[in-house]
């Protein structure tokens, strides 16, 4: 599957996760919402309720002190039960109330206490951790709001109508605020919050997965095709200079054949290079490289591979050496070190144009030495430099230039020189050339 492919199918499986999670928590919030209204709508009639109920305690002792001015009496009042407009629980303990105010309020002119029922009614809010604004209506026999109480709201839940007393009615509208249904689903939403990132990132995990496998099977595929093109010009070189052998075209031309010879030694030497290089980061992956240290004669070394590059190369190529180790001794692995300066001496020359100055400095300094090998090549950009010591990998330049490698050699001089307990770093600059340090423990 290609990558725009699984990128169009994951953004859609995110945006349909999107969708339900928006869905359901909506339903969630609704759900909520309604069981808010529903408190609230009981906390009304628990309000309605008590607030009658404090005028009985009042008309009661009105009743005790004036029993004897009564011109009726209480137990003969003929109280309905029915309340058909509003479907309440209890409705028959309100009914009988409001049956009985009604025909004592010629008597004692008791009414709905507005400001009683404002006090009762936020104090029920606050107890049950609602604080709401709300605003109370005081309705006449005809539907006529004739008095109201509390804040000054445009709209909100509007509990049910109540009757309190001679047909008058009362109901309450309430502002409900979206902060308080969400603390009321809080853990809810701190779930559904922490599902919907979990599988983000369960995505996005995946995503990274294929891409590195992407990348992995590109990396293979791009190594496979240098290791192919870099092993077939020197097994091809061989298989010619056998062939010259086997015709006998060689035998009776001494030099050109010592010449021959020569050369498929040296392409024999070339295919060795390149399976230790790859068997050494083999075994250094499993962690199973054995270094033999030893005391290492660096300004030795480093000349003799000078010679070597200079006698090899068709380039113009200029050295230019400086060594100030102080007396100092470097103990390493002389085989992986010598491969490891072999390997950014050979990058120099090779990444490069047909002039090339080459400046290799070893400086003993603070119990370290570091050898510097600076150019004046192709450089390197600053992408390309986070890169390069990564296996397999190429800068763009390199590639742009089609100059022939397959990407494991910076990889194999940090991972030798990191088994010694040095680093390995580079300074670069396009067009002007780069400098590689390296830097071993004395």
């Amino acid at each position: 599957m290609k990558l725009t492919a699984l990128l169009s199918i994951t953004a859609f499986a995110l945006f349909c996760l999107f969708a339900l999670q928006a869905f359901w928590l909506y339903y969630t919030y609704q759900l909520h919402l309604g069981s808010i209204k529903k408190s609230v709508n009981s906390i009304f009639y628990q309000t309605v309720e008590k607030e009658i109920d404090l005028r009985f305690l009042e008309l009661e002792e009105k009743l005790n002190n004036n029993i004897t001015s009564l011109d009726f009496r209480v137990d003969s009042f003929k109280v309905s039960i029915s309340n058909s407009e509003n479907n309440l629980e209890n409705k028959s303990v309100v009914s009988q109330q409001v049956d009985i105010i009604n025909k004592l309020m010629a008597a004692y002119d008791m009414y709905f206490n507005m400001s009683k029922a404002d006090s009762l009614f936020n104090s029920l809010l606050q107890s049950s951790s609602y604080p709401f604004n709300f605003r109370i209506y005081y309705m006449d026999s005809t539907g006529k709001i004739i008095y109201e109480s509390g804040k000054d709201i445009n709209s909100g839940f509007k509990t049910t109508v109540l009757p309190v007393i001679n047909g008058e009615k009362v109901f309450a509208v309430v502002k409900i605020n979206p902060p308080v249904v969400f603390k009321n689903m809080l853990f809810i939403l701190i779930a559904s919050i922490l599902i919907f990132f979990f599988i983000i990132a369960c995505l996005i995990y995946t995503m990274k997965i294929y891409i590195n496998q992407h990348q992995l099977i590109q990396l293979r595929d791009n190594f496979t095709h240098a290791l192919t093109h870099d092993m077939k010009t020197p097994l091809s070189t061989i298989h010619s200079v056998l062939d010259q052998f086997e015709k006998g075209l060689l035998d009776k031309d001494t030099e050109l054949r010592h010449k021959f010879f020569s050369i498929a030694i040296e392409k024999i030497v070339d295919l060795q290079n390149i399976v230790n290089e790859i068997l050494t980061l083999a075994y250094i992956e499993k962690n199973q490289l054995a270094l033999n240290k030893q005391i290492v004669n660096l300004p030795e070394m480093i000349q003799s591979l000078i010679d070597e590059f200079t006698i090899k190369t068709d380039k113009t190529v200029i050295f230019k050496i400086v060594c100030d180790l102080k007396d100092s001794v470097i103990y390493a692995d002389s085989f992986y070190l010598n491969k490891v300066i072999s390997n950014l001496i050979d990058n120099a020359i090779k990444y490069s144009r047909d002039s090339v100055n080459i400046e290799i400095k070893c400086i003993a300094e603070e119990n370290q030495f570091y050898i510097r090998i600076k150019d004046n090549g192709l450089g390197i950009s600053y992408e390309d430099q986070n890169k390069i010591f990564k296996r397999f990998e190429r800068g763009a330049e390199i590639k742009r230039n089609k100059i022939s490698g397959f990407g494991i050699g910076l990889n194999y001089v940090q991972q030798v020189v990191e088994a010694h307990g040095g680093t390995v770093s580079v300074t670069s600059q396009e067009g002007i050339g780069s400098e590689f340090i390296v830097s071993l423990p004395a």
